[in-house]
């Protein structure tokens, strides 16, 4: 028969077992982050031709600003309120989404690593403008 301090001492290492099992796989669960590296390239092959179709919807409103009697002054004023307009609708559709992943709007980067991460992202959107990957 065991004696109350075999007992004990099972019951502490059971103990000890115990949490180190719940350690361990508090863990490894804790090291599954969600990555937020956006693809800054994916992001400009997307947005290019909804900036070419803006500046051309622009064009459009510009032409048709002429054709009703305003001046080529007034017509290019139209354009680049259009397209500016127009342009900034897209952007914010397609593309904010997935740069505040990486920075919030209106915020500067809060360090070097998030600083480094928001020039490869801008560099990617330029590249992938271009139609580069």
């Amino acid at each position: 028969m065991k004696s109350f301090k075999d007992w004990l001492l099972v019951g502490m290492g059971l103990a000890v077992v115990s949490l180190a099992t719940y350690v361990v796989i508090d863990l490894r669960s804790g090291t599954k982050t969600q990555e937020t590296t956006v693809d800054g390239a994916a992001l400009g092959r997307a947005y290019a031709p909804a900036v070419v179709s803006t500046l051309s919807d622009a064009w459009s409103a510009a032409a048709d600003a002429l054709a009703q009697g305003k001046t080529v002054s007034g017509a290019q004023a139209v354009l680049q309120d259009t397209w500016k307009a127009n342009r900034v609708s897209a952007f914010t559709a397609k593309v904010a989404p997935g740069f505040t992943k990486v920075m919030a709007e209106a915020t500067e980067p809060k360090d070097p690593t998030q600083r480094a991460e928001v020039v490869a992202l801008w560099r990617g959107f330029a590249r992938g403008l271009k139609g580069g990957r």
